[in-house]
């Protein structure tokens, strides 16, 4: 499912922002343009980590930005965003972030298999290594789809 959601143009590498805010506005462009959010999408997933925190830093320098489907999500979409230099989003146990994959889903179960096989990805530390290294879009689609095929 993630090898046919994400291709090179929903990946940024080296992406230098001011800010948490900022780097949730710029990593959220390619969603955007592909028409899987609205702009209002983008403003929900802000709003919210201002209400109650930063609920979507997973750990290992990662987040998942994402909000609640009806506040703007059209279709099912993923990007991957890394910055640099990392971005301190408040979480005292996952600072700095160095990637944002940014999500949306237009119910909560239409996602449910490309979440399984991300989490899989993710909780694997020298493939995490291996995609922050990457110098290109193509080697970061590559590790990820090699991922999945082991």
């Amino acid at each position: 499912m993630l090898e046919e959601l994400v291709n090179t143009e929903d990946i940024e590498l080296g992406l230098q922002t001011n800010d948490w805010e900022d780097a949730i506005r710029k990593s959220s462009r390619r969603l955007l343009e592909k028409g899987a959010i609205e702009q209002r999408y983008v403003e929900s997933m802000i709003d919210v980590v201002k209400e109650t925190g930063p609920y979507f830093v997973l750990g290992n320098h990662i987040a998942l930005a994402h909000t609640r489907p009806e506040n703007g999500a059209t279709k099912l979409g993923m990007s991957f965003t890394t910055l640099n230099p990392p971005i301190e989003f408040g979480s005292e146990n996952f600072d700095p972030i160095k990637l944002i994959i940014t999500f949306s889903a237009t119910d909560s179960k239409a996602h449910l298999l490309v979440m399984s096989e991300l989490a899989s990805i993710l909780s694997d530390e020298e493939i995490l290594e291996e995609l922050f290294r990457s110098k290109t879009e193509e080697a970061f689609l590559s590790t990820l789809i090699n991922a999945l095929d082991e």
